[in-house]
């Protein structure tokens, strides 16, 4: 998976608002690729800024003072500096230890340079991972920390939500700490609904893929060939299509029985369902879409502040994320997703941001200390700037984004987080395959093939089954 260069899901940067949901650039070699880098390092360009050197990968001073690296895989300065004001209360509370911070600000592959510095013997003394850390932990390029967990203050099993913790768990081994985790809802322009009449409560809103299809051709409206609004767009997102298979009653990976099961009945009358939507509201190309939009508005185009979009899938960043921009309204809402024709619950699903040991590490205990810290008061620090949600059970539920109590007031900064709280709750497990980027890329081509109908949806998901679950069996 590729370094994150502008992406609404990770902490400190500006949204790209598209026609849907911020999509990564995947040109550069999978996680599978990057992993043969083990067999040796290779000589590293300067792509890191400071908090930190490169040189410096931590060391045990005389005395017993630990120097500890913690890299950052990038991120805007904001980002970096909630993590070096982190370290450095923490280099306050224990005198024996400090802290580095190192952010990646470079062109070069987060994963190709800390893959390189493991095989080389001189990795951070701890990271952030804004990928999976099952297919590096499986790999032997993770430590397991299921040891150091038992007897921690902080990150015991029973601290983390399962379905979450599960992203870094592989084999009854966990390779990884989830401190942070945007859950997924429904965002709704409520001013836009009661200008049709159309009751806006959160309580109101569709609760099933048909409400959702009838509600959404109230807001779409074309001009010629070109449209100037929409109402919602069928999700034909790689990442977040283990929610949508889950809200039909499907799954895309079976991690308890090691198998994907991207063609099943459930997800192809899903694809076939968001094919024929896309038919009868957007004549069949959700690419028309994108191109009126950027007609409209330039490139990357704030659709939902606009008032372009009523209606989008996102995740709990977008609180805050919203007023990177000016928008034409107020008041947006967040509601449940709704429930597919062979679903029969609502789900969520979310993006973490992950904290793991690289093995190798020059002090694998004082490192897991400080994860553990940062699994607690690090979260607050920066849930207080970018709102992705703190994991763990003890920090305290009640804390809000600030930027939401500026422009919404404290009630409903706490109803909001509160409501994603929820929905971290019922999320459907996902991240949690040793091929995940693997699977990201086949599934990246077949709803491309799906979508512009170069292929029917039972024949591009059955290729896409052959090869993630060939992939899958290989590597295990």
């Amino acid at each position: 998976m590729a370094t994150r260069t502008n992406d609404p899901r990770q902490p400190g940067r500006s949204a790209p608002i598209r026609s849907a949901p911020g999509r990564h650039d995947l040109s550069r070699r999978s996680l599978l690729g990057i992993a043969g880098l083990a067999g040796g390092a290779f000589a590293l360009p300067g792509c890191f800024s400071t908090g930190g050197t490169t040189a410096n990968q931590g060391s045990t001073k005389p005395g017993g003072k630990v120097d500890l690296t913690f890299w950052l895989p990038g991120g805007a300065d904001g980002y970096l500096k909630v993590h070096e004001d982190v370290a450095k209360e923490y280099g306050k509370q224990h005198s024996n230890v400090n802290v580095s911070v190192t952010r990646l600000t470079g062109e070069q592959n987060f994963l190709e340079v800390l893959l390189a510095r493991i095989a080389g013997g001189n990795p951070p003394s701890a990271t952030v991972l804004w990928d999976t850390p099952v297919a590096l932990g499986i790999r032997g390029s993770l430590m397991e920390l299921d040891a150091f967990m038992e007897k921690s203050e902080n990150s015991q099993l029973a601290n983390w939500p399962e379905a979450v913790l599960a992203s870094c768990q592989f084999d009854g081994k966990t390779y990884g700490l989830p401190f942070t985790a945007g859950s997924y809802a429904m965002y709704y322009n409520q001013e836009w609904f009661e200008e049709k009449g159309i009751p806006a409560d959160r309580e109101s809103f569709p609760k099933t893929w048909d409400d959702l299809r009838s509600l959404s051709k109230e807001f779409t409206r074309w001009k010629g060939d070109k449209i100037e609004a929409a109402g919602f767009l069928p999700p034909f997102d790689q990442y977040t299509l283990p929610v949508w298979s889950a809200l039909n009653g499907g799954q895309i990976f079976d991690a308890s029985a090691g198998k994907y099961t991207i063609d099943s009945e459930q997800n192809i009358e899903m694809m076939e369902y968001f094919v024929s939507w896309m038919n009868e509201e957007y004549e069949g190309d959700l690419r028309k879409v994108t191109r009126s939009f950027e007609a409209l508005l330039g490139e990357a185009p704030p659709t939902f502040q606009e008032k372009r979009l009523a209606m989008r899938f996102d995740g709990t960043w977008l609180m805050g994320d919203f007023y990177s921009v000016e928008a034409k309204f107020e008041r947006w809402e967040v509601a449940s997703n709704p429930v597919g024709p062979s679903g029969d619950s609502t789900v969520s699903g979310y993006w973490p941001n992950w904290m793991a040991i690289p093995t190798a590490s020059n002090s694998p205990e004082e490192a897991f200390n400080y994860l553990d810290h940062i699994a607690v008061d690090g979260a607050q620090a920066q849930f207080a700037e970018f709102p992705d949600l703190p994991t763990n059970a003890k920090v305290p539920d009640d804390i809000v984004p600030s930027k939401l109590v500026e422009r919404r007031g404290q009630e409903y900064a706490e109803d909001a987080t509160a409501f994603f709280r929820e929905q971290l709750d019922i999320a459907t497990p996902m991240w949690d395959s040793p091929v995940q980027t693997f699977a990201i890329d086949q599934l990246t081509r077949v709803l491309e093939q799906i979508s512009t109908k170069a292929a029917k949806p039972k024949d591009a998901l059955a290729e896409a089954q052959k090869a993630c679950q060939a992939e899958l069996d290989k590597v295990l």
